[in-house]
């Protein structure tokens, strides 16, 4: 899926006219129409205001082909649904994570920077 049909899929998911999308970006209508033809890229910051207010990871709206599936779906929703909760509920949702995985694995967590 190209970039252009997942902004086009992203805006049509959440219901956004063209005109609505342009004003909640402040950008022009043709701007949007050029970007979801494939016709022009969007720089960089501005995808990454269009990947957080759409709650999907920057990499998957980026990437093409293989690359873009490495995140499934479960862990795409997941994710949308964690950058739209209040930071202390982030943390909540974090520690009870931590508490499963050491529960099951019997280690602690690991991150990856």
């Amino acid at each position: 899926m190209s970039l252009g049909e997942k902004l086009r899929s992203l805006r049509l998911k959440t219901r956004k006219t063209l005109r609505e999308q342009s004003r909640l970006l402040r950008v022009s209508m043709n701007s949007i129409y050029r970007w979801e033809h494939d016709l022009t890229i969007p720089r960089k910051p501005m995808l990454r205001i269009m990947a957080d207010y759409y709650g999907v990871p920057f990499d998957w709206l980026t990437l093409d082909g293989a690359s873009a599936s490495l995140v499934s779906e479960i862990e795409n929703n997941l994710l949308g649904m964690f950058r739209q909760l209040p930071d202390t509920n982030r943390y909540k949702v974090l520690g009870y994570v931590e508490r499963m995985y050491v529960e099951e694995y019997g280690a602690e967590m690991q991150y990856y920077t």
